[in-house]
């Protein structure tokens, strides 16, 4: 569920072309009853085809969750946001961040210029299905990348549904009850 929500209240926000620019697992609350708010708009933007994500010299965001033409300073759109949603995803199923390091140039290196592992490299427990649906996510072109966040939403509840292994539950299909906290269980619970 928390892909599935985050990907919800992406698409509510860029139908109303509101850009959030620093989606990340510190911005995504849980509520009681397991679904998950997308928080701080604080730096979102209404998008704008002069929109650019540096602030007075300064980029805008977090980090390791920025798509390529954040880092890079270049016009952002919902596919940015998209990406980053990506890096959440990627993080919910290995249990890592796909872009990571000790310097924040050698995160802006891999960002711009390296693909991730494949997920079902880290979790061989993983279906391969869902590796074609993150490399999507996390295209370096954003025209490369999901058109929406419905469509990313649709891709990734397909892809679990073609999976063979039922410990992976399709986020369209997870009952309010239900809690998978492990990585490999798309985090379509609280955990």
């Amino acid at each position: 569920a928390i892909v599935r929500d985050l990907l919800s209240a992406l698409d509510y926000a860029h139908r109303q072309n509101v850009i959030h620019r620093d989606v990340k697992p510190a911005n995504l609350l849980l509520e009681a009853s397991g679904r998950v708010k997308l928080t701080d708009f604080g730096v979102a933007r209404i998008q704008d085809s002069n929109e650019v994500t540096r602030t007075q010299g300064s980029i805008v965001g977090t980090l390791k969750y920025m798509a390529p033409e954040q880092v890079q300073g270049h016009p952002i759109d919902a596919r940015t946001d998209l990406f980053a949603a990506g890096v959440v995803l990627y993080q919910l199923l290995t249990g890592r961040r796909p872009f990571d390091d000790d310097n924040d140039f050698a995160i802006m290196h891999q960002i711009i210029g390296k693909d991730p592992e494949p997920p079902s490299h880290i979790n061989p427990q993983l279906p391969k299905t869902l590796d074609g649906v993150v490399a999507k996510a996390l295209a370096k072109s954003r025209n490369d990348r999901f058109a929406s966040a419905r469509d990313f939403a649709l891709a990734l509840q397909s892809a679990c549904r073609l999976a063979t292994d039922n410990t992976v539950v399709p986020p369209g299909s997870v009952s309010s009850h239900s809690r998978a906290s492990q990585p490999g269980q798309l985090g379509t619970g609280p955990g």
